[in-house]
């Protein structure tokens, strides 16, 4: 169980696909843009991971628990930041692999741009780093 949780908290397959994540034609690696609330819904798109860091296979049914999501203002993530919004990673036996952004809009700072950072959280409890974060126009 203890190497289940060193090597959850090492989860790189989340991470890079996060980078590069987006609505419509994605993002590039360290700060991708997600659109708006304006007119469709501001979806984040992600493929769950596979591997560990050590690339040892991880079946995602069975060692994920959830993601977390959270807001800030700048990039400064930390394990004392509190999560917003927390998303099963298989609901109706499959995994799920995007989020509505609009569902954290009544929670998001004021301003017109935070940045959002996601974890994966594996059954066990243990937390991957946080993801590369990504800014986030809304208004």
């Amino acid at each position: 169980m203890k190497s289940v949780r060193i090597r959850l908290l090492g989860i790189l397959a989340l991470l890079a696909m996060l980078g590069s994540m987006g609505c419509g034609g994605g993002g590039v690696a360290g700060e991708a843009a997600v659109p708006g609330p304006g007119g469709t819904a501001s979806l984040l798109a992600w493929d769950p991971p596979t591997t560990y860091i050590d690339s040892t296979p991880m079946d995602p049914f069975l060692d994920l628990d959830h993601y977390e999501f959270y807001i800030r203002e700048d990039v400064n993530f930390t394990d004392t930041d509190l999560h917003m919004a927390e998303v099963n990673a298989v609901d109706n036996l499959a995994l799920v692999s995007q989020f509505n952004l609009n569902h954290l809009l009544p929670f998001v700072p004021p301003g017109t741009r935070s940045y959002l950072s996601i974890r994966a959280v594996g059954v066990d409890g243990s937390k991957s780093p946080f993801s590369q974060p990504i800014a986030w126009d809304h208004s």
